[in-house]
């Protein structure tokens, strides 16, 4: 079996998310989620330190307290600067200061508005100063309806009054003064922007009259269509050049094979040739005939023939120096259309040239254009606000109103709902540290960060939460503290079994699934690993389920896979959750004392009813007086599952958990690889060490870790 596979697997590709904090700083994620674990203790103590602030509110002594609302005028055109230009985020505020907002409530509270009231009535209560009025001072702002809300509470019900009134006057002269101010510094800042973007839009201005000098730009979409269709023309030329050029040195290559040959019959070379070399012709076909006439009649030394021979000779020297005329004229014809081709081609690229300088300044053209033309929409603006902003300087009214006027103060019967809310404060800190205290106590593995740091191995997939967990757990619960003629007979019934398990253990969302096999290299066709343990830290992690869910991802691709229950000690294993109908299981093929691998297996294997091609070996007839141990060690079981792997594509091994029994020591040797499953919520950090220690002894080969949300 193969043992080294632990090291092929790589980084997994699922998107997960970890509870990482910054280095020194607070995990956020993580506190969140003790705090919801243990919620029941942070309300019981805020609970109980809320009932004590209800008591001391009680014994407190009444104050009182009354308001007053102001409606705030709302920002308009002629009151803000909207422009589209950088401006400074300062000016904005500015401008805009009239407006409610939290930087305008802080400034209500200074000591520049509340210096004035505490003057104006400090003769009728010397004991008054800017910090008993703003302690006391609550004010609330609706921006979206422009109202603010003014309420002052105090133990003199005249000093309320008398705060409120002179509160009042301050609010109203402190709207006038800073639209005022807002509306002069928008004044002041458009008047430095003005210029600066007037002379933007003149150096554009010069730069487009510049572009259209040099390259005579009128209409840059027609000019470029010309150039473009200039560039066609030449381009056909071109064509037409190189095609006639290639017409006449193919006839000039066989006019010259002619002329070298003599031939007294050459066509093309007649063709090309000049009417002097067609007269030679014709002179010497004239004497080759005579001479064929005057042999017959004389011999070859005779007078007669000697001189038809000696005329041949000279006219064959006449056509020799014509030839030479005539190659002299197609040369010269070749180097003619060879200019012709050579001088388009220079044309054709000097064009091109040309086009590509014209597309780089139509470009420059037309962002600069473009440019010009946001330039002069923003001074155009800027122009139109300068203007409102004038307007609205020469106004002299408060643009904040009296909504409502100064009531009657009355006793203040918020003030034990705010004794409760300091309580319910306090109980929820003491109730936040408490169950902090709590989970550090219990040490429970829940975030994905902690298991890795624990056992530094990869991490293969993390399975989502699925209510499947807590039915299961409340349904075995259930199932041992009731009598058996109580049960229902649904209950007993194995469908009905097949059916809860199809429906819950077997959950829709098999996405988290395929990562994990997808990690573990089960989907290839040559795939590595065909025998595969998964396991557990503690019972009750879920190794089951995953090992089943696993297998049917792997099975509905048409992979031949068995699931094999070697969990033989725990009675609600795999083989009870699936309702499995198997006289004979696991432990008695190894039992058995005549063993015939083959018929066995066969024998005993099932095909499961949520796959065609996902197959099941129980672990059925396993008592308390069998040793286990001693059957998982002995050579039948690694004849078994050497035979199983030859039968079936991937064998997956559900073996007990780590911590409890040392079944995998006897086994994972035998297999290629061993998959850890962590159930978060569930696992101790202590009994992840230990079961990592184990592991590590033993040099058990690991592949990586599967973490299963149970909560």
């Amino acid at each position: 079996m193969k043992t080294s596979q632990s090291q092929q697997i790589e980084p997994i590709n699922q998107s997960f998310q970890y509870y990482e904090a910054a280095e020194g700083g607070l995990n956020l994620l993580d506190f969140k989620d003790k705090i919801i674990r243990q919620i029941h203790v942070v309300v019981g103590i805020t609970i109980f330190m809320s009932s004590l602030a209800f008591v001391s509110a009680l014994k407190r002594t009444p104050t009182y307290q009354a308001g007053f609302e102001i409606l705030s005028e709302r920002v308009s055109i002629e009151t803000k600067v909207t422009s589209s230009v950088s401006q400074s985020k300062e000016t904005t505020e500015e401008i805009g200061a009239v407006t409610l907002d939290e930087v305008q409530i802080k400034n209500l509270k200074s000591p520049d508005i509340i210096a004035p009231v505490v003057t104006e009535l400090k003769y009728k209560y010397p004991g008054i100063n800017n910090d008993s009025i703003t302690s006391t001072l609550t004010l609330k702002a609706d921006e979206k309806k422009g109202i603010l809300e003014v309420a002052y509470q105090n133990s003199d019900r005249q000093q309320v009054k008398d705060v409120l009134e002179e509160l009042t006057k301050a609010y109203l002269n402190y709207s006038l003064k800073r639209r005022q101010s807002g509306v002069n510094r928008g004044l002041g800042f458009l008047n430095q922007q003005i210029p600066r973007i007037q002379t933007k839009v003149n150096i554009l201005n010069y730069k487009i009259q510049e572009l259209r000098k040099k390259y005579n730009i009128i209409n840059p979409q027609i000019q470029g269509s010309q150039i473009s269709q200039r560039i066609d023309s030449y381009i056909i030329k071109q064509v037409e050049y190189k095609s006639q050029l290639e017409k006449t040195q193919k006839l000039a290559a066989l006019a010259k094979k002619e002329l070298n040959e003599q031939s007294t019959t050459s066509t093309t070379a007649m063709l090309i040739g000049t009417a002097r070399y067609n007269a030679l012709l014709e002179d010497i076909q004239k004497i080759d005939s005579e001479i064929a006439k005057k042999s017959v009649i004389f011999s070859d030394e005779s007078i007669q023939i000697q001189n038809l021979q000696e005329q041949r000779r000279s006219i064959v020297s006449l056509i020799n120096l014509e030839i030479a005329t005539i190659q002299q004229k197609i040369d010269n014809q070749i180097r003619l259309e060879k200019e012709q081709v050579q001088a388009i081609n220079e044309e054709i690229a000097n064009t091109q040239q040309n086009f590509q300088e014209w597309l780089e300044a139509t470009a420059q053209y037309e962002n600069i254009e473009r440019e010009m033309t946001i330039t002069v929409k923003q001074l155009n603006e800027l122009l139109i606000q300068r203007e409102a902003l004038r307007l609205d300087a020469a106004q002299k009214e408060a643009p904040w109103k009296l909504l409502t006027p100064v009531g009657e103060p009355n006793t203040n019967a918020a003030s034990i709902a705010n004794y409760i809310v300091l309580g319910t404060l306090l109980g929820l800190l003491i109730g936040v540290g408490a169950a902090l205290l709590l989970e550090s106590y219990k040490n429970l593995v829940y975030n994905p960060n902690q298991i890795q740091e624990i056992t530094n191995q990869p991490i293969l997939g993390i399975i989502p939460f699925n209510r499947y967990y807590k039915k299961m757990y409340f349904l075995k619960k259930f199932n041992s503290i009731i009598p058996a003629y109580l049960k229902t007979e649904e209950s007993k019934n194995k469908d009905y079994h097949k059916n809860f398990t199809f429906n819950n253990m077997l959950f829709p969302p098999v996405e988290a699934y395929t990562f994990l096999g997808s990690n573990l290299g089960l989907f290839e066709k040559d795939k590595n690993i065909h025998s595969l343990i998964i396991t557990s830290t503690v019972s009750g992690e879920g190794k089951s389920t995953v090992a089943l869910n696993l297998a049917k991802v792997i099975a509905a691709t048409g992979t031949r896979v068995l699931v094999v229950d070697v969990d033989v000690r725990n009675p609600d294993n795999l083989t009870s959750t699936m309702a499995l109908n198997a006289i004979k299981g696991l432990s008695d093929i190894l039992s058995s004392d005549s063993f015939n691998t083959e018929i066995n297996v066969k024998s005993v294997i099932q095909k499961s009813f949520l796959g065609e091609n996902l197959f099941i070996l129980s672990s059925r007839n396993a008592s308390n007086d069998v040793n286990t141990s001693r059957l998982l060690a002995s050579s039948k079981m690694q004849d078994l599952m050497e035979e199983l792997q030859q039968i079936f594509e991937v064998v997956i091994y559900d073996v007990a958990s780590i911590v409890d029994y040392a079944d995998i020591n006897l086994l994972a040797n035998h297999a290629d690889g061993v998959v850890l499953v962590t159930g978060l919520g569930k696992l101790s950090a202590l009994k992840l060490k230990e079961a990592v220690s184990q592991l590590n002894i033993s040099k058990i080969p690991m592949l990586g870790v599967v973490i299963n949300h149970l909560i």
